[in-house]
Parts: structure tokens; sequence; C-alpha cells
């Protein structure tokens, strides 16, 4: 990533999540703001008519389209268990690597006791912020903390925010961990725990080991490799599920849901006309903070 520009990967997330709003009949995700998000470039290719009859081709959705159903499938997974979670009573929201996500534009208003914290890199920020003010003045209850992920914890960052440790957070933690070493995710997940009170909950994807992977699903893998390496952010971190799990639980988390990739196509991506599904080189992991 450059000084003073906003995530390669982020603004690619959000041109499918685009494309996919725009193009897919009975979208899995809505998001009627991420083609304003993303970039000038990934615009111009979004209202070419040959690549958006390429990229919603049932061939495409076949295979490098498992990208877009990652994409969609990971936010809308989230944001079904933010609601819940809202539902019970929780009152924060924190976006762990918020990128280009949009939440802050649909629902800010929707849920004016929720305190929404988008947690990332500055450079990312300012991008985004920029972006965020063309639609008018930034939400109140929302607070944008900065952090270098690799130089420190997220606990330190939010010690400088107004976020209430002694009240119970939802933690979204979409598109990250992918890029990032397994031990400075787990260093995060256990940050999370420090900082947060019982009862939080967490929700975010990892890649699986992809020497487990075969066919298709082993080469989409390593296209999407090769594909991020090209944006100069290379994919970095796998872990196999029974070992993630057991560190996760020695933190103080209950493992509430561990679903694959398979599991994720079941529930979204059912019957649908365009062939679109989830890749299974990707779970969602959703957590709950039990502190003894």
């Amino acid at each position: 990533m450059k000084q003073g520009q906003s995530s390669r990967t982020a603004e690619a997330a959000a041109a499918l999540r685009a494309n996919h709003f725009q193009n897919a009949e009975n979208p899995v995700f809505v998001d009627p703001f991420a083609f304003e998000l993303t970039s000038k470039g990934w615009k111009k290719l979004l209202t070419s008519a040959l690549t958006v009859k390429v990229m919603n081709s049932s061939v495409f959705n076949r295979t490098l389209g498992l990208l877009t159903g990652q994409v969609v499938g990971r936010s809308r997974y989230a944001e079904d268990l933010l609601e819940q979670a809202i539902a019970k009573g929780i009152q924060q929201y924190v976006l762990v690597g918020a990128g280009l996500d949009s939440f802050t534009l649909r629902h800010a208003q929707q849920y004016p006791q929720l305190k929404i914290f988008e947690v990332d890199h500055p450079d990312t920020q300012a991008a985004k912020q920029r972006k965020l003010r063309q639609f008018g003045e930034l939400p109140a209850n929302v607070e944008f903390v900065a952090i270098d992920f690799e130089k420190e914890s997220i606990a330190d960052a939010l010690a400088r925010s107004t976020f209430k440790q002694d009240q119970a957070a939802f933690f979204s933690w979409l598109g990250t961990t992918h890029y990032l070493e397994p031990e400075t995710t787990l260093k995060t997940l256990a940050s999370i725990a420090q900082i947060a009170a019982q009862g939080s909950e967490v929700a975010l994807d990892y890649s699986i080991d992809y020497r487990e992977l075969e066919g298709v699903e082993r080469l989409g893998s390593l296209f999407v490799s090769q594909f991020t390496r090209f944006l100069k952010e290379p994919l970095k971190g796998q872990f196999r599920p029974k070992v993630l799990h057991q560190a996760v639980e020695q933190m103080g988390y209950q493992v509430t849901e561990d679903l694959s990739g398979d599991g994720l196509s079941e529930r979204y991506f059912q019957a649908r006309p365009d062939h679109l599904r989830h890749t299974i080189a990707t779970h969602m992991l959703h957590l709950r903070l039990q502190k003894h």
C-alpha cells in the first residue's frame, strides 16, 4: 500500500460489491455506495459493457467469480450477526480494518444509539473520509481510530478513543487476516480479548491452508494469491481450523460458529441463476468472549 492512498485490495473489494449490487438478480449483499467508494480505474471498468458482461457471466462466476462470492458473503454474514447483537443490546460496533466498508453511509442513521468505530491504517482512512464527505457530514456516532496493525495493538488504539471497555461490543474483521502474518492475527484477537467486555463478539474471515484445496478452488486460491501480489499486498495468513480454534479458546473466546465456504454457499447462494457461490478457500468465524 502506497503512502497517501487507500488499500488497492479494499478498492477491489468495493468494486466487486458494486458490480454485484448493480448487476446481480437478488443480490446477496446490498451496497449502493460501493461504486462511489472505489477507484477511478475500477469505475471505468464497471461502466464498460464488455467488462460487465464478462464479470457477470456464469463461466466467470464459477471460477474467478468465487472472489465476488467471498466478498459479498462475508459482509452479509457479519452484518446478519451484528443485527442480532444489536437486538440483544450491544451498542458498540468496531470495524477492524474497515477499508471501504460503507456501513457508516448505509446504517449509521438507522442505529443512532450504536457507536461505530472504524479502525484502520491512517492513509486508508484519509482517502475514505474524503469519499464519505461527498455524501454530506459524517454521522455523529462514527469515530475513526488510526492504527498500523504491524506496529501497535488494537487495544492501544481503542484506548485512545471513546470506546467503553466495560460495555460489550461487536467486532467485524473482514478481508484483512489474509494479508497479515498468522502471529499478527492471533495477537490482534488477543488484544481484542484484553480490551473488550464479557459478551463481546467477533466475526472474521480467514484463509485455510491452500494445500487442503483441490481442483478449481486450488487454482482460484493460487490466482488470488498472484493477483494480490500484483497489487503489492501479498497473501500471508492461512490457518488450519482446529489449530485456530484452540488458540482463540485459550484467549477466552467461545467458537460460536466456524462456517465453511460450502456452508456459506448453502446459507446465502442457494439455487442462484447466476451460479455465484462462496469459495471454500476461506471460512467465517464467529467468536463470543467469555472472560472468567
